[in-house]
């Protein structure tokens, strides 16, 4: 039940008889803008206004009767309501059940409406589905320039032809259909004339939906709309470009014309009988009349310029009279014109044109004897004169930009001529990476087309390399400031590479890469042509000087060994020769012999490894006992010369697939270097240290060193130091370089750190790794042979001893 109570429009409350409310429907709740938790529970008498009798006393002492009950709403609003109060049966109870209805109070009449509606500036209309026009007000029958009467009962195709009335029909439907309010921008002929309305309707329905009238208003937008068309035009002309060029185009005939066709939407829509627009000139400081229409053609006749500083606009004394419509006899001879000779105005008005508090001009509106404003305009024409100033900005702004286009035409033609006989290429770059512009000579010098160059990325045709290279930090898309200067390699048509020595700068304003470039590939093979001529003569005279060092260190020996076997000859002859004697000279004989024998193998290996045919014969071999068994070999050579030798290692074994004989070599020279060049009592360490992948030796030296410039040519072959750190011991300059190629046909790397009268350490590494051996373990006797090695390596040491 209580569900159709609260579907019932009627306000159902239902108290018991203590008065107190169990029940009020939903229209009730919402009228009074009560919810159940706010008044279920309360006394009846706590939402009414006071009244005479008691409702319980009502209801006791007679039938059930209507009653005019006046409720309080939650807002405290006054709510009256016809009642009718009885006694019911209810949740099997006798409760006191209030039904009613609200009772409407207007205390305005149809006339009060009607002169609210006709004393607006606004048309307002009622017109049912077929376009039959039941009520407007005095602005729209003043629009159609016909009495109220005329129009209530008329039709729309009355007024309007058959287009227009298609169109506003059409509107109207759609608006039915939506069920829902609409603002629409129509348009209207009057006399051949267009004119734009802005409409508001809203569609009304009987209390059975079907559809009952339109009620609408409409204003005349004829004005704003020109502004906005010449604000959206001259907002294109500016973005736009292909606009117009207004240093072309006459400037003050451009803005006159628009500025006279707002004048006469302003004239329209103010009903004045004048209308002038005058312009501040910033360098005269003054205002020029551009604009006067009707009569103030006349009230402005002959005055071109009016003395009018920016400072008198903003003073106390005139600004008090801008903005608004004042009468002539409160003007006081304060107006920007001398109206008090003109006896024919009753009203006039200045409009400040203003624009971000840049004061721009006036338009000054006047009304003669018998007219007088119709209505406040005041805030419409301030509107009015911000859109004004805005335009005459963009205009102004357009004709400044089309002249410092015409200059930067001007300026782009002067550099194209450049372009064309400058030998430089020059382009501009965006960030996509597409050049945007080039000179001709990128055409010239690297084959391709104007249009092939400007349709694919610059990367397209830059080498690799140089892109690999750039990656990390000269890419096009890392900013990069200032100018930046590479040598790029670029892709000729013919598929040859270009050298372009390149220079950038980013420019931050318009996001591109202005770029110079110049071809030196020329300058570069001549360069590099001049560069190996150079190492060439210097290679031929390190080949001269080694090929002189060769013969003397062939010459030395050979000598010593002649002389020593002329002393033993002449000492058998003459009979005194000892055995002493001999063993001495033949040992002189051995020693240089080994010197030769090192000298030859020296030579025979390294025209082997230039040719490809030096073999290594590797097998899997403990490498950790080879070094050290070669280190402990040359102990007593160390002691002779009165050097320190250390071997410091925690490992005791590495299986390696290896060369063992050329292993010991690797050591011998590193070895014998370091005691040629340790003076006494200095130090020779040796350590191995490993990781996973290779064996790491160290051979650290207390000798001379080596200068820092040097330290890249030792491995070189035919490299040695200068003279003065040789002219103690002699050398063919080519045992560093073995030790090199050794140990890189091992797979490993030989490096050297020094420094001057502080030692030298030279440092190579092994790879670790085992692989089928045919060949047998390392020989235990091997450590045997290393005392002949060790005299063939150290020969030309022991030779200084002997």
């Amino acid at each position: 039940m209580l569900s159709i109570y609260n579907k019932i429009s009627d306000y159902i409350i239902i108290l018991k008889q203590n008065g107190e409310i169990i029940f009020c429907n939903e229209s009730f709740l919402k009228r009074l803008n009560y919810s159940e938790y706010d008044i279920l529970n309360l006394n009846i008498n706590e939402i009414l206004i006071e009244t005479k009798q008691d409702i319980i006393n009502i209801v006791k002492k007679s039938d059930p009767k209507d009653k005019i009950l006046e409720f309080y709403s939650k807002s405290k609003d006054t709510i009256k309501i016809n009642s009718k109060i009885s006694i019911e049966n209810f949740n099997d109870e006798k409760n006191i059940f209030i039904i009613g209805k609200e009772i409407n109070s207007r205390p305005y009449t149809i006339e009060i409406l009607e002169d609210l509606l006709d004393n607006i500036n606004i048309g307002t209309f009622i017109v049912n589905p077929k376009g039959k026009y039941l009520y407007v007000n005095k602005a729209f029958s003043d629009m159609l320039n016909k009495k109220r009467d005329d129009i209530i009962g008329s039709y729309s195709n009355d007024y309007w032809k058959y287009n227009i009335c298609k169109e506003l029909d059409k509107n109207n439907k759609e608006i039915f259909k939506n069920k829902s309010p609409k603002i629409l921008n129509e348009k209207l002929e009057f006399e051949d004339t267009e004119n734009w309305y802005e409409s508001y309707k809203c569609p009304i329905y009987d209390e059975n939906g079907f559809e009952k009238y339109i009620i609408a208003t409409t204003q005349n937008i004829n004005l704003p709309k020109t502004l906005s068309e010449e604000l959206y035009k001259n907002y294109n002309s500016l973005t736009n470009k292909h606009s117009i060029d207004y240093s072309n185009v006459d400037y003050n005939n451009n803005l006159n014309k628009i500025l006279s066709e707002i004048g006469e939407h302003i004239l329209n829509y103010t009903i004045a009988d004048g209308i002038s627009i005058l312009l501040y000139n910033e360098e005269r400081e003054g205002l020029i009349p551009i604009i006067k229409l009707k009569k103030s053609n006349i009230y402005l006749k002959n005055i071109d310029f009016i003395p009018f500083s920016k400072s008198e606009v903003y003073s106390d004394k005139y600004r008090s009279y801008f903005n608004k419509i004042i009468k002539k006899e409160k003007i006081n001879n304060t107006s920007t014109v001398n109206y008090n000779r003109l006896d024919d105005i009753d009203y006039s008005g200045n409009y400040a044109i203003e624009l971000y508090d840049e004061f721009i001009g006036i338009i000054g509106l006047s009304y003669s004897k018998g007219n007088k404003p119709k209505f406040n305009s005041d805030e419409y024409m301030k509107h009015i004169c911000n859109k004004i100033a805005m335009i005459i900005q963009n205009i102004r702004l357009s004709y400044e930009v089309s002249i410092e286009n015409k200059k930067r035409r001007y300026t782009e033609r002067e550099l194209e001529k450049y372009l064309n006989v400058s030998v430089d290429l020059v382009a501009i770059v965006g960030r996509d990476e597409y050049l945007k512009r080039i000179s001709p000579n990128w055409c010239n010098v690297l084959g391709w087309t104007e249009k092939e160059l400007l349709s694919m990325p610059i990367t397209n045709i830059i080498h690799e390399e140089e892109l690999q290279k750039f990656a990390g930090k000269n890419k096009l898309e890392n900013i990069d400031k200032g100018i930046t200067r590479n040598i790029i390699r670029f892709r000729h048509k013919n598929g040859n590479y270009i050298y372009l020595e390149w220079s950038s700068e980013y420019i931050y304003e318009d996001d591109v890469y202005i770029t110079t470039a110049r071809d030196i590939t020329k300058k570069l093979e001549i360069e590099k042509e001049k560069k190996v001529l150079e190492e060439t003569v210097k290679l031929e005279i390190i080949k001269n000087e080694f090929f002189s060092n060769i013969s003397h260190e062939f010459r030395t020996p050979i000598n010593i060994i002649l002389g020593t076997m002329q002393v033993i000859n002449k000492n058998i002859e003459k009979g005194s020769i000892s055995i002493d004697s001999l063993k001495k000279h033949t040992n002189y004989i051995r020693q240089n012999s080994y010197r030769l024998l090192r000298l030859v193998n020296n030579l025979i290996d390294i025209s082997k490894m230039d040719i490809g045919m030096y073999e290594l014969r590797c097998c899997n071999q403990n490498i950790i006992s080879i070094i050290e068994d070669i280190t402990l070999s040359v102990a007593g050579y160390t002691k002779n010369n009165k050097i320190n030798l250390v071997f410091d290692t925690d490992i005791e074994e590495v299986i390696t697939y290896c060369d063992p004989d050329k292993i010991e070599r690797i050591m011998l020279n590193i070895l014998s270097n370091a005691i040629k060049y340790t003076p006494e009592y200095g130090d020779i360490e040796v350590k191995i240290n490993y990781n996973e992948d290779e064996i790491l030796v160290s051979i650290k030296d207390s000798g001379v060193g080596i200068p820092k410039d040097k330290l890249d040519i030792i491995f070189d072959r035919f490299g040695q130091v200068n003279g003065s750190f040789n002219r103690k011991y002699e050398g063919s300059g080519i045992g560093l370089s073995l030790v090199k190629n050794l140990v890189e046909m091992h797979g490993g790397k030989v490096s050297v750190n020094s420094k001057v009268n502080k030692g030298s350490e030279f440092t190579f590494s092994i790879p670790i790794r085992v692989e089928k051996s045919t060949c047998s373990d390392y020989d235990a006797d091997r450590k045997y042979n290393h005392v002949e090695r060790c005299e063939i390596e150290f020969s030309d040491i022991y030779s200084m001893s002997m």
